[in-house]
């Protein structure tokens, strides 16, 4: 999915409660979004790369040249 589970971001940061963990990446600097529920939200594309991952890109179609 697009977003860590709860449980991952639990994992990343130490701390099961989300005001615990919304104190630990912004601390961090982790650039994230609190959702409706209140817990933290992180695109799992930005904490893989933030940790040294490289995220794969989809390769661009290919280009139709007209002459």
């Amino acid at each position: 999915t697009m977003l860590l589970s709860p449980e991952e971001v639990a994992e990343l940061t130490g701390f099961c409660y989300p005001s615990k963990q919304t104190a630990w990446l912004r601390e961090n600097g982790f650039i994230h979004e609190i959702g409706g529920d209140g817990k933290p939200k992180l695109l799992r594309s930005y904490v893989y790369s933030r940790l040294g991952g490289v995220v794969e890109r989809p390769s661009p179609e290919p280009k139709l040249h007209l002459r």
